[in-house]
């Protein structure tokens, strides 16, 4: 993803960033969302109601999350932010 030029460079990554994970969230949701209704209709087809539905859900859940899993870096591999350094304490005495 390139950063956009005209935004400084630490709001445009955020901005990046944003854009990524809330991808991932939403490709989680119907990925679950489309096993879902799977399991709806075939138990609507087969009669056996409310099973598939339920096993539509687990299926969609394990693999939404198997695609998270994949799609998002370790942490060890994220770029570190040096936190903001705070002035020593000051002696109260």
């Amino acid at each position: 993803m390139t950063d956009d030029p005209g935004l400084p460079r630490g709001r445009a990554s955020a901005t990046g960033d944003l854009a990524r994970y809330s991808g991932l969230g939403l490709a989680f949701a119907a990925t679950l969302g489309v096993f879902a209704l799977a399991g709806r209709w075939l138990d609507g087809r087969l009669g056996t109601s409310p099973w598939l539905l339920i096993g539509g859900v687990f299926l969609g859940f394990a693999l939404g999350l198997r695609s998270l899993v994949h799609k998002v870096p370790p942490a060890s591999a994220r770029p570190r932010t040096k936190p903001p350094s705070d002035p020593p304490p000051s002696d109260p005495a």
